[in-house]
């Protein structure tokens, strides 16, 4: 009897074995689908029909006093590995290099880091592409140096990074890190120095922007988010679709966190079960949640 038994608790044995490998390899599949959902979308797919989770101020993870200054929760490279594309990088040089900061809060974040981070990952994920966009957040301070010099010496050190503007198809944008140019210098990459218009919704060139981030109420911020959302359903234009927004009625203003807690849960119900292209949706406080309900768009 007792030998009859042994090989029973060995099969017992084996099948919880593997349960326990399959459950496992679950959460790791779902994490590599995320880092690398561009490579379950066609080559010929246009940028412009692409609908791309984005982060606005994606380096700032510190705030004053729980008050002002953050507008994310996890890591830049989290933001990356949960399907986020385009970047939003605040810049200032300082004692000749460049840090992340958001207004005067300091992000305690060195550009060349971030920039390590990034093209690590697209080296690693060579089906991908990335749009950072790069503004001169606040005035240089303690350097011998400008801006555009320190800029590009820490991009050039990286191969990934191109100078170049963003092509029309995806299969040509893969492996490739494009900038958004948010400074003055604008020989390099996607020009959108001149134009930007604060807190409103614009165009330069083929790009569309809504970034009306100074609002009443999130009914106003609801409206311009739906109405750019529509608008890049048929259209050849790349859309910046910003969501992210402060109230400025009342004492004390509520910043990006209060803004967020109302404007994110329902920017994830509109969006969920739907095919047609959205743009580039670029949020506070990103969610793996959120940045799938943009980026399944492609792939369902």
């Amino acid at each position: 009897t007792m030998m009859k038994i042994k090989p029973i608790k060995i099969l017992l044995v084996i099948c919880i074995a593997t349960l326990i490998s399959v459950l496992a390899i679950i959460p790791l599949n779902k994490k590599y689908q995320a880092a690398s959902w561009m490579k379950n979308v066609n080559d010929n797919t246009a940028i412009s029909s692409l609908s791309i989770p984005g982060t606005h101020d994606s380096g700032a993870t510190h705030s004053i006093f729980d008050v002002a200054g953050k507008c994310q929760d996890i890591s830049i490279v989290s933001q990356l590995n949960i399907g986020v594309r385009f970047l939003d990088l605040r810049l200032q040089l300082y004692k000749n290099e460049l840090k992340i900061v958001h207004s005067f809060v300091d992000q305690a974040l060195s550009f060349e880091s971030v920039l390590t981070d990034i093209t690590s990952f697209i080296i690693s994920h060579p089906t991908e592409f990335l749009i950072i966009s790069i503004k001169e957040e606040a005035s240089s301070n303690s350097s011998t140096i400008s801006f555009d010099e320190k800029l590009k010496e820490n991009l050039l050190k990286h191969s990934s990074i191109t100078f170049d503007a963003l092509p029309k198809t995806l299969g040509e944008a893969r492996g490739k890190i494009y900038i958004l140019n948010r400074f003055s210098n604008e020989k390099i990459g996607i020009p959108a120095y001149s134009g930007w218009l604060d807190s409103t919704t614009f165009q330069i060139d083929n790009l569309y922007i809504q970034d009306n981030y100074c609002i009443s109420s999130l009914e106003v911020k609801q409206s311009d988010i739906m109405d750019t959302l529509n608008y890049a359903k048929s259209q050849d234009n790349i859309v910046l679709n910003y969501t992210s927004c402060y109230l400025d009625s009342g004492f004390p203003p509520l910043y990006a966190g209060t803004a967020a807690k109302g404007i994110n849960p329902w920017l994830l119900e509109t969006i969920q079960n739907n095919k047609e292209n959205i743009g580039i949706v670029i949020v506070d406080f990103v969610t793996e949640e959120l940045a799938k309900a943009i980026y399944m768009r492609n792939i369902i």
